[in-house]
C-alpha cells in the first residue's frame, strides 16, 4: 500500500474516530462498499486530496470503495485522461465503456454502418455513470489505437485489411462526436495520427456543442502533410474557441496552412504560451502574429524554425515574455537577432541550442537574457560564452547543459560553476553519444553553492566515483537518469550520502528493474538516514 493511500486511511482515523474507520479500512481491503459516513469534507479539498493519489498506479481505484460520496468525486479524476499508458486489454474496455455512453440512435447508426464489414458490436449495459462527460484530455492519436485494438478484439484479431482505416474512421468519429456533445470539462485537445494516410473526422463532427469551446490547450504535430480535414479544422478553429493558454504547432510544411496558424493566434484572448517545431515555410506571417497577443505572452518556444528579422520584431513586442527558447533555428545572424536588443522583457529562463559557428549569435542573445535571467539551458560553451554569461547574467542559479561533453577544457566549467553561485545542475547527454570515457567533469568543478545535481547521462563507474570522491557541495538532491546504471553506482551514492550528511533526497531512474541489492540499498538509505527516494511516477517533476 503506498504511502499516501495509508496517509488518507490515518486521516480518516483522526477524522471520525476509530470505529468507523476501521469498517472503512476493512472494506477498503476486502473490496465492500460501506455504509457507514466517512468524512464529509468539502468537494474542494477531497479533489485536492485525491490529486496526491492520482500519479499512482492504483491509488484512487481503491478509493472507490470506500463510499458512493467518495466514488462521486474520484470518478471524475479517473475519466479526465483516461487514454494515458493502456494495455491492450483496457483499450478494448475503455472503448467499450464509451460505447455505452453513446444515445441509442448513435448506437444503432453505429452497429449498421459496422455490418457491412461483419463487425457486430456486442452487447452493452448502460454505465452507472455517463463516463465521456468528464474527460478532460484527448489525443486523437490515442483514440485511434485504441479503436484499433478494439476492432482487433471484436475480429479475433484479424482485419478486413482494405477497410481497416475506414472502420477505425467510423467509430472514431461516432466517439468525436459523443465527447463534443457530452464532454464539459474538456480543456486539451491534441491533433496526431497512428495512420498517416487516414483523414480526422469532418469538420461537422467538431462544432457540437459544447465541443471545442472550453480549450486551454491545442496542439497539431503531424509529419506528414495535413489531411483535408485537418486544413479545414484549423480554418475554424477561432470560431470554436477563443481562450486558449499554450498553443503547441509541429509541422514539417504549413504551404498556405499558416493563415489558419497566424488567425488561431490573434483570436486567443489568453495565450500565455507558444510552440513552434519544425517550420520550413511560412513561419515569418506565423511569428509576425504573435504580436497581436504582446501583453499575454509569457512564454514563446522556437525548434528547427527559419527565423527572420521581422520574426524577432515581433517577439522584441512581447513586454511580458519570460521564457524563450530558442533551438537550432534556422536565419539567425548579427544583424536580425540584434533587434532583441529593443525589447523591454525581462527573461526568467533561456534555452539555447546553436553550432559551433553561431557562438557570437549565442553571446548577443545571453546579453538580452541579462541580470533577471535566473535558468539556462545552453548546448556551446567557450570562453567568449562564459565571458559573457558571467558578465551579462550573474543572477542565473540553475543551468542545464545539453549534449556538450566535458572535455580538456573543463576548466571554463569550474570558472562559470564558481562564477555564478550555481545552485541547480543538469548535465543532459543523448544516449546515443557513445564516447563518455572522454567526459572530464570531477567533483571539484561543481561550486559549494550547489544543492540540486541530475546526471541524464553516462559515466563510467571509474569516472562517477571520481566525481563524488572529489565533490565538496552540499548537495540535497540527486537524480541520476541514464541506462548502465548498476548496483556499483548505488554504492557510490550510498557512500557519499554517509559520508557528507547533506543529501535529503534522491531520484534514481529505472528502479522498477534494479536489482534485489539495489533496492536493499534503497531501503537502507530511506531506513537509517531518512532519505525521501523519489517515486518512479514523479521523477519527471524533478
Amino acid at each position: 500500500m503506498s504511502s499516501t493511500y495509508c496517509f488518507l486511511i490515518q486521516f480518516i482515523l483522526n477524522f471520525v474516530g476509530s470505529t468507523a474507520a476501521d469498517t472503512v479500512e476493512n472494506n477498503l481491503f476486502h473490496g465492500k462498499r460501506s455504509d457507514i459516513p466517512a468524512p464529509y469534507l468539502p468537494t474542494e479539498c477531497m479533489l485536492e486530496i485525491f490529486k496526491h493519489v492520482q500519479a499512482q498506479d492504483s491509488g484512487l481505484y481503491s478509493c472507490l470503495l470506500v463510499n458512493r460520496y467518495w466514488c462521486k468525486n474520484i470518478v471524475p479524476l479517473l475519466w479526465s485522461r483516461p487514454f494515458e499508458a493502456l494495455s491492450t486489454e483496457n483499450r478494448y474496455k475503455l472503448i467499450h465503456t464509451y460505447l455505452a455512453c453513446l444515445d441509442r440512435e448513435d448506437y444503432l447508426n453505429l452497429s449498421s454502418s459496422l455490418q457491412s464489414y461483419n463487425i457486430k458490436i456486442p452487447e452493452i449495459r448502460q454505465p452507472l455513470f455517463n463516463y465521456s462527460m468528464y474527460l478532460e484530455e484527448f489525443s486523437y492519436k490515442q483514440l485511434e489505437i485504441a479503436v484499433h485494438s478494439t476492432i482487433h478484439i471484436w475480429c479475433n484479431k484479424t482485419f478486413i485489411n482494405n477497410h481497416k482505416q475506414d472502420q477505425i474512421l467510423l467509430i472514431a468519429t461516432t466517439l468525436c462526436k459523443l465527447f463534443m456533445r457530452r464532454s464539459i470539462s474538456l480543456k486539451s485537445f491534441i491533433i496526431d495520427k497512428y495512420f498517416s494516410h487516414s483523414d480526422i473526422p469532418q469538420i461537422s463532427t467538431f462544432i457540437e456543442q459544447p465541443g471545442l469551446s472550453h480549450l486551454t490547450r491545442f496542439k497539431i504535430d503531424y509529419c506528414k502533410p495535413m489531411t483535408t480535414n485537418t486544413i479545414k479544422l484549423l480554418e475554424n478553429l477561432p470560431y470554436l474557441c477563443s481562450n486558449i493558454r499554450c498553443l503547441d504547432i509541429k509541422f514539417p510544411i504549413f504551404e498556405h496552412n499558416h493563415k489558419s496558424i497566424s488567425r488561431i493566434i490573434s483570436t486567443q484572448k489568453c495565450l500565455n504560451e507558444f510552440n513552434l517545431s519544425g517550420v520550413r515555410i511560412g513561419s515569418e506571417r506565423i511569428l509576425f502574429s504573435l504580436q497581436s497577443r504582446h501583453e499575454t505572452l509569457n512564454i514563446i518556444r522556437l525548434e528547427n524554425v527559419y527565423i527572420t528579422e521581422a520574426c524577432f520584431n515581433a517577439l522584441a513586442l512581447c513586454e511580458n515574455l519570460k521564457d524563450l527558447s530558442l533551438w537550432y533555428c534556422r536565419g539567425l545572424n548579427i544583424e536580425n537577432t540584434s533587434v532583441l536588443l529593443k525589447s523591454k522583457f525581462s527573461l526568467k529562463k533561456l534555452r539555447l541550442g546553436f553550432s559551433p559557428i553561431c557562438s557570437d549569435v549565442a553571446g548577443l542573445i545571453l546579453q538580452v537574457g541579462g541580470i533577471s535571467l535566473k535558468e539556462l539551458e545552453i548546448d556551446l560553451i567557450n570562453s567568449i560564452i562564459v565571458e559573457i554569461i558571467l558578465d551579462c547574467c550573474p543572477n542565473v542559479k540553475e543551468i542545464k547543459l545539453a549534449n556538450y561533453f566535458p572535455h580538456d577544457n573543463n576548466y571554463l566549467f569550474y570558472q562559470l560553476f564558481f562564477g555564478l553561485s550555481l545552485e541547480n545542475l543538469e548535465i543532459f547527454i543523448n544516449s546515443k553519444n557513445l564516447d563518455y570515457e572522454d567526459m572530464k567533469l570531477t567533483g571539484q568543478d561543481l561550486p559549494p553553492s550547489l544543492k540540486y545535481l541530475k546526471l541524464s547521462c553516462g559515466f563510467t563507474i571509474d569516472q562517477f566515483k571520481e566525481l563524488f570522491k572529489t565533490c565538496n557541495a552540499p548537495l540535497e538532491t540527486i537524480i541520476i537518469d541514464y541506462v548502465d546504471l548498476n548496483y556499483d553506482h548505488i554504492k557510490v551514492i550510498t557512500k557519499f550520502i554517509r559520508e557528507k550528511k547533506t543529501v535529503k533526497t534522491l531520484g534514481i531512474v529505472g528502479m522498477d528493474d534494479m536489482t534485489s541489492q539495489g533496492i536493499k540499498e534503497l531501503k537502507m538509505l530511506k531506513k537509517r538516514y531518512g532519505i525521501f527516494i523519489i517515486p518512479s511516477y514523479e521523477l519527471n517533476q524533478w
